[in-house]
């Protein structure tokens, strides 16, 4: 029902970007993710700072909806990797989720027709498909898949701040982006005294637009 949901949000936001916009372009966005937990609220707060950033993957489509010369919508449906790890390549432990992700970001576009720089913004609804933990210590590595409970709060709601550079090159623009989520939801339910666990996540990636 929530993969209904995100996909449901998407046809929405879509359709009234598609009555307002004077151009439409699109095409695949692959690349890198670096992501961590923020911890609040708790009795484990000072955990944060033993936290690394864990790499993964994120790729999908993108649609951008020009509204004006400067100003775009850009909503985008993404497969993203985010996690944690904590420890050094002898013994660690650490955790990544799979999360369908739906960013919905404002673009605002400046430069010359070739070469465009752009800051992007926005909010993301996301669901929670999988996920693994890793336990190492020394030559032993243990790996299990995530067994969501009903305290798992696999929904989540966030945003996303970004930079970029767009170049055109043949019948669309290739696009660079750098963007930094958090998460505005906690990750699971907590009582009195437990600290509140959030998405951060790096993104760097690409994206080719066809279109112009």
């Amino acid at each position: 029902m929530k993969i209904k949901f995100l996909l449901s949000l998407l046809f929405v936001v879509g359709m009234i970007s598609t009555s307002i916009a004077q151009s439409v372009s699109f095409g695949p966005r692959v690349g890198a993710t670096f992501s961590k937990l923020s911890l609040s609220d708790g009795e484990d707060d000072e955990m944060e700072d033993e936290l690394k950033y864990n790499p993964g993957l994120q790729f999908g489509a993108v649609a951008n909806f020009t509204v004006s010369e400067l100003v775009s919508i850009q909503p985008e449906l993404l497969f993203i990797q985010k996690g944690f790890k904590m420890g050094d390549s002898d013994a660690y432990i650490k955790g990544k989720s799979n999360y369908i992700e739906v960013p919905v970001l404002a673009k605002v576009s400046f430069g010359s027709e070739q070469v465009k720089g752009f800051v992007t913004g926005g909010p993301t609804a996301g669901y929670l498909v999988s996920g693994r933990s890793s336990i190492k210590f020394g030559d032993n590595e243990v790996n299990t898949d995530y067994e969501f409970e009903d305290e798992d709060n696999r929904m989540e709601f966030g945003a996303s701040f970004g930079v970029g550079l767009a170049y055109g090159l043949g019948a669309g623009a290739l696009n660079l982006d750098v963007r930094y989520g958090f998460g505005l939801t906690n990750l699971y339910e907590v009582e009195s005294g437990e600290s509140k666990s959030k998405n951060r996540v790096l993104g760097v990636s690409v994206a080719y637009l066809f279109g112009k």
